[in-house]
């Protein structure tokens, strides 16, 4: 059966929030990890307690829609390639894994798993296989493959999706139902449900040890800082003046630099935005990486991926500027090519109003519009 809505933007627009759906989200800053359920409380029972044990258990992120009408909570369903939650994003932006828990149909005890991460997803079978469970791979309606597949919207885009069928989930329960009042008491509880997320958090922690680093976050890399430290006519770079950008000469045949503070800020993120990770010679890392959205005009979440990946680089590379709006446009007629419309502020000096200096306007793929550089 199709969805009602096009995505959470659509649903939200329709349905009463602590009504008809609850959102939970926990963001834990020292755990690069989360497990999520978009379709918890009565859509797909019991995945919202399963995500949340095993955010607890392993003090990990954690999110969750569920559905909490007393009755047609299926009618709330949104696809997980169209799942735009801006809080869910928030989440996966700072995070290298993710177990994206589902529900499946079918009487028999089995789980289906899929997503971009083929190596926690090997992890994951072997262990619920050890524990005694069924596992086969995923049919490709429920592969969780797709780029757009909110497990894979992480940092690394690659994460699990587990989907457990009924029988499965019914068995983690004393009495085999599935109504909301049973999976909120955790005394209903079976043994079956403790030992499948054991397997599954075992799965997780071999997998990402806490001495595993993912992509740094929240700061730059020490490659990173040696380069932005040392350089003072450089791109990128901080000092008193840089080269502009795309190379020129001046009008006296000299290499042409920038002086302004309200320019230089402007031009690295400029640069930030329109680099393309792996692009900079010796920092692979730097850039925003939007290159995945840029082939899906009619896709609703592309310019909120666009958005979060952004201040998420900004963050990175330029922590001392103020993301005032970010305004990406898609063009449906133009596949591959996205507007990317920033605007940035000093915001440096603390207790001092944030100025706003000039918007950068970026088509990646080549061509630069707008600004005075």
């Amino acid at each position: 059966m199709a969805d009602a809505y096009t995505s959470f933007t659509d649903l939200a627009a329709h349905e009463s929030l602590g009504v008809d759906y609850r959102v939970s989200a926990r963001a834990v800053n020292a755990s690069n990890g989360a497990h999520i359920a978009i379709h918890g409380g009565g859509i797909e029972a019991p995945t919202t307690q399963l995500a949340d044990y095993c955010a607890a258990e392993s003090q990990s992120s954690y999110y969750a829609f569920e559905g909490i009408r007393s009755s047609n909570n299926t009618a709330l369903h949104v696809t997980s390639t169209r799942f735009n939650d801006p809080a869910l994003f928030r989440i996966l932006t700072r995070t290298d894994w993710t177990i994206s828990w589902h529900g499946a149909s079918g009487t028999e005890h089995v789980t289906y798993v899929g997503g971009g991460d083929l190596e926690l997803a090997a992890a994951v079978s072997a262990r619920l296989k050890a524990a005694g469970f069924t596992v086969v791979e995923a049919p490709t309606e429920i592969d969780g493959n797709d780029v757009l597949n909110v497990t894979n919207r992480n940092r690394r885009q690659a994460g699990v999706q587990l989907e457990l069928s009924r029988g499965l989930r019914e068995s983690f329960y004393a009495s085999g139902e599935l109504t909301l009042a049973t999976i909120a008491d955790p005394a209903n509880r079976s043994d079956a449900f403790y030992a499948y997320t054991r397997a599954v958090l075992a799965a997780v922690a071999t997998t990402w040890p806490s001495t595993r680093q993912g992509p740094p976050t929240g700061s730059r890399s020490a490659a990173a800082a040696v380069q932005m430290s040392s350089s003072t006519a450089g791109y990128p770079g901080a000092g008193s003046l840089q080269l502009r950008m795309p190379f020129q000469l001046d009008a006296m045949g000299r290499l042409a630099v920038i002086t302004t503070p309200d320019q230089m800020l402007t031009q690295r993120a400029r640069g930030v935005v329109a680099t393309v990770p792996g692009e900079y010679v010796g920092v692979p890392a730097f850039g925003s990486d939007i290159s995945h959205a840029l082939f899906r005009p009619s896709d609703p979440i592309a310019p909120l991926i666009i958005g979060e990946a952004v201040k998420s680089s900004m963050a990175r590379w330029e922590p001392n500027a103020a993301i005032t709006s970010i305004d990406p446009v898609v063009h449906d007629d133009q596949e591959g090519i996205v507007d990317v419309r920033v605007q940035v502020a000093d915001s440096g000096t603390p207790g001092i109003e944030v100025t706003q200096t000039e918007a950068v306007r970026v088509m990646p793929g080549g061509r630069v519009v707008g600004g005075s550089l």
